[in-house]
């Protein structure tokens, strides 16, 4: 009797503490929650709602999914059981913080983060004591979230190396295979194949429609355009290829090495499109006219690209959904999405048309998402990771449908591609297969979906992909950081940066434009960048000032957000406005002060460097700044300009329009004359477009129009066309007149300056 009492009293006391563990670790994670929701509510006040959004829901998703002051805090009501988007409070967007209020809240986030992981750790260290190796372990992986430099955690958790630091073998995984895919791209962004024009290869398609058009020919792919377009059809398969080696490194299986299946037709201009999907009479036409961009017309690829950047995406998106073989619209436009987001940063092409909203006008976030900057759609892939409720689970997206593909769909099928393809591509191949399956037995069930994979592979479930996934894109661990590689928009807060802002906005004002809105999120590349040009002092020529260069310091990345970057070295704030009216004089910065489509800007000052993102932000503007704008502004202006410019000013993409027009090496080019359609799609005016200049004795200027296909910002911006005179314009009145076709008529914009 006694010793069954006494039996009795030892599992009492296992209970108890079993229990007594349970409390403290339920009030660790209260304090836990506690230190987030004040540094949240700091920021929140500071003006910067995004950085306070996500640590509100970090909150949520690491220490305590019922907390009520988070959940109030990022505008919910609580109804029934459930919390819900309140209507009456939605959460604000737009950062109204200042650089000096805001620069402080870096440093505090940092003495956050240690005082995390340091709590981390006592409760690791008690676990171990009590021999609970799990609950240890949880803590030490925690450790290594908040902190990435700890060497009793990484020994705890028996990382092994990866590159320069240490991980799980999983992570190592991830990290080989990125790197892997980063270096091929990097190295074959500068390899040229050979591509030629070629004749008598007929494209049915086309013909059909009677459309006009040309042939290139690669190794591997044959692609049929616009005749006007035929040196960036050459180039558009220089990138086919390049994404062809790209993929044979990303994904396991081989590619027979020979010509491709399909044939490819790309065209500039909505109506001809749309003309070869009713000529060919297409099935389902009126959907395809409404929502599609691109269509399989017997064995042609019918694309339609308004711009060139778009053309180059749809020959990269082409070769990475071939080479996949997936057929689920999911997996299908998440790879594509996947490739052109890895080589070009942007994303251009939208095969599927975007949901479109409802309502009169969009959200901030609306137009994120129909953003083609990278960037913005990694900021969205971290916010959808930390949701706690509600998302798309990994199970859903074999199930995306066509006719209905919201955004949060596009961005989860993107970003679990994404991930998937680092991990383990095979497992990809597999959903895609056991959704083909599903479809023809006529089965939609995601519970069904998820046994089939299990039975192909038992070493993992899909809620632990998804649970990856989360893990991947909110940086779990020191590994996933270096991966991804991003700065955390509460680093890219700097002093100085508002009065830059006032500044720019005084000019925007003087040209007539409207004042833009400042983001630490679009502010990160501009760290960087800043960063890389403070490091390398001696470049500071056009084309230095719009590249990176790895061994310098840059990267890949960083290379393409440069190409389209404002850079002003030495950024001195008491010559502002000279600065400015001296950018008039650059077409690309030029569009900077008169582009009404650009609402929001990151910037960034690092020293005596200030590096603007122009890009990132745009959206349509409201109804009275709408519309397509001039410069020098149409009717008579009593305006004056130099009559030239200065081709060192303006960098080699001014030294190839005089070369290309027999005026090779000359050292200044006239004032040039733009025409600003904004957006990020490309001139979709371009074959309609004239511009006509006379001098102030009625003679013709001789000029040729360049588009926006450079890559250099002095020369050029997204949407952007440029009259460029190629002699020095003659002193006197200038009058021009710009013609295009918009809205069914002919569109006309004319007027005057004098040059100087």
């Amino acid at each position: 009797m006694k010793h069954r009492t006494f039996l009795s009293g030892i599992c009492v006391l296992a209970f108890l503490a079993t229990a007594t563990a349970q409390d403290d670790e339920a009030d660790f994670n209260q304090r836990q929650a506690k230190a987030l929701n004040a540094f949240a509510e700091k920021a929140f006040k500071k003006g910067f709602p995004r950085i306070a959004k996500v640590v509100w829901m970090q909150v949520h998703k690491l220490y305590d999914i019922d907390n009520e002051e988070a959940w109030k805090a990022l505008g919910y009501i609580k109804i029934g059981s459930s919390w819900n988007p309140d209507p009456k409070h939605p959460y604000p967007t737009q950062d109204t913080g200042s650089g000096s209020d805001g620069k402080p809240l870096q440093s505090q986030y940092e003495a956050l983060k240690k005082e995390l992981a340091n709590n981390h750790r006592r409760q690791a260290e008690k676990w171990a004591k009590a021999g609970r190796t799990d609950k240890a372990n949880h803590h030490w992986s925690m450790v290594l979230r908040w902190v990435d430099d700890d060497e009793q955690a990484k020994k705890a958790l028996a990382y092994v190396e990866v590159g320069a630091i240490s991980g799980t073998e999983l992570e190592k995984t991830l990290y080989e295979r990125s790197k892997a895919v980063e270096k091929t791209i990097e190295e074959q962004s500068k390899v040229d194949y050979e591509v030629k024009p070629v004749s008598g290869l007929q494209c049915e398609p086309l013909d059909r429609a009677q459309v006009q058009y040309v042939t290139v020919q690669s190794e591997h792919f044959i692609l049929h355009g616009d005749p006007d377009q035929q040196e960036n059809l050459l180039t558009a398969l220089q990138w086919a290829e390049r994404t062809l080696e790209v993929c044979k490194v990303a994904f396991p299986w081989q590619y027979a090495d020979s010509k491709w299946p399909t044939e490819w037709a790309c065209v500039f201009a909505q109506e001809t499109y749309h003309q070869i999907l009713k000529a060919n009479q297409v099935p389902d036409l009126e959907w395809k006219l409404e929502h599609g961009a691109s269509d399989v017309i017997g064995n042609t690829e019918v694309t339609n690209t308004n711009g060139v950047q778009t053309l180059y995406d749809a020959c990269v998106r082409n070769v990475a959904q071939g080479y996949s073989g997936f057929r689920s619209t999911g997996f299908v436009e998440g790879i594509g999405h996947t490739f052109v987001g890895q080589i070009f940063n942007n994303n251009r092409l939208f095969a599927i048309d975007r949901k479109r909203q409802e309502g009169t006008s969009a959200s901030e976030e609306d137009r994120e998402f129909q953003s083609p900057d990278f960037d913005v759609w990694k900021n969205l892939s971290l916010e959808l990771a930390w949701k706690s409720t509600g998302g798309v689970p990994a199970n859903m997206l074999a199930f995306c449908d066509a006719s209905n593909f919201p955004n949060e769909e596009r961005i989860k099928a993107w970003s679990f591609c994404d991930y998937m393809m680092r991990r383990d591509p095979e497992m990809l191949r597999s959903m895609d297969q056991i959704a083909q399956e599903m479809k023809t037995q006529r089965i939609k069930q995601p519970a069904e979906f998820e046994q089939r994979f299990a039975a192909k592979h038992p070493e993992v479930t899909l809620p632990q992909l998804d649970k990856e996934w989360e893990d991947f894109w909110t940086g779990a661990s020191p590994v996933l950081k270096a991966i991804l590689n991003n700065t955390p928009p509460v680093n890219a807060i700097s002093k100085g940066v508002d009065k830059w802002l006032e500044a720019f906005n005084a000019a925007r004002k003087d040209n007539n434009a409207t004042p833009v809105k400042w983001s630490a999120n679009l502010s990160a590349r501009c760290k960087d960048h800043a960063e890389y040009l403070k490091k390398n002092k001696d470049l500071r020529d056009p084309a230095s000032l719009h590249t990176e260069s790895v061994e310098l310091g840059g990267s890949y990345n960083g290379s393409l957000f440069a190409q389209m970057a404002v850079v002003i070295a030495p950024a001195n704030i008491s010559g502002a406005k000279k600065l400015f009216e001296q950018w008039l004089y650059l077409p690309g910065y030029r569009d900077a002060l008169v582009n009404n489509t650009i609402l929001t800007v990151g910037a960034y000052l690092e020293g005596d460097v200030l590096v603007m993102n122009v890009v990132s932000g745009v959206g349509s503007p409201s109804a009275a700044n709408a519309g397509i704008r001039c410069f020098p502004p149409q009717n008579d202006q009593q305006d004056r300009y130099d009559a030239e410019v200065k081709v060192a000013d303006l960098g080699p993409e001014a030294e190839k329009v005089l070369a290309k027009n027999g005026r090779e090496g000359g050292k200044t080019i006239g004032f040039p004359l733009t025409l600003h359609s904004g957006g990020t799609g490309g001139v979709g005016i371009r074959g309609s477009l004239t511009c006509t200049v006379v001098g102030p004795k009625d003679e013709k200027i001789e000029g040729v129009l360049v588009f926006d296909e450079g890559r250099i910002r002095t020369t050029t911006a997204p949407g952007m066309v440029t009259f460029w005179p190629l002699d020095p314009l003659p002193k006197g009145k200038i009058s021009f007149q710009w013609t295009w076709m918009g809205n069914g008529s002919q569109q006309v914009a004319k007027g005057s300056f004098y040059a100087k």
